[in-house]
């Protein structure tokens, strides 16, 4: 039997994670790596009792922050724009969004401001806060159940904020397999889910 399989990503946390792991920031190609990883696991979980063939991949994330802010020193302004961070994601999510069964789908990040640096206390950080990338990733799921569109959804990440939506797509019939880049995650997140790929 052949089973529809999304991919979706929770890209604040694979971005970060991926980081953790190898010391750097992933490229278009390390996101399609850890798909490919991922599919090979949900394969190796069926035991070839389904054909399991990848759909789409969805990957949730904001565009990173480019615009000019007070300088918190009180000279002058920081222009984000011409940071490294900025360039370095731009390029990342204009490569990613080129790769085949890619769909991305971006919310907003705002800027609230700055605060402590937990490393350095004597140094300031801007606070940046992710506004609609959760919900886009529920609504998407709720959407894929609704509409039978896929049998699987591949889960990559590591928020519990996710529980409704996979409690939802589950009593629609989904299966539900969490990939947590060897994440620690919360007992109740992986009570919900069928299969933990690791």
């Amino acid at each position: 039997m052949t089973t529809k399989v999304n991919v979706l990503i929770d890209g604040g946390f694979f971005y970060q994670k991926f980081f953790e792991i190898h010391k750097k920031y992933p490229s278009h190609k390390d996101v399609i790596s850890e798909v490919n990883n991922a599919i090979s696991l949900v394969k190796t979980k069926t035991n070839g009792e389904t054909n399991d063939i990848l759909l789409r991949i969805y990957y949730y994330d904001c565009r990173p922050f480019g615009e000019k802010v007070k300088n918190p020193n009180g000279s002058g302004y920081i222009d984000f724009s011409g940071s490294k961070t900025f360039k370095t994601k731009t390029i990342f999510l204009k490569n990613l969004c080129k790769e085949e069964k890619m769909a991305l789908r971006i919310g907003e990040l705002s800027f609230d401001g700055w605060k402590t640096d937990l490393h350095n206390h004597s140094k300031l950080k801007p606070d940046f806060k992710q506004k609609g990338v959760d919900m886009k990733v529920g609504l998407d799921m709720a959407w894929m159940a609704t509409k039978k569109i896929v049998d699987k959804i591949v889960l990559i990440a590591g928020d519990s904020d996710f529980i409704s939506p996979i409690k939802f797509v589950r009593k629609e019939g989904i299966q539900v397999y969490l990939y947590t880049m060897k994440h620690y995650v919360k007992e109740s997140l992986i009570e919900h889910c069928d299969f933990i790929l690791s």
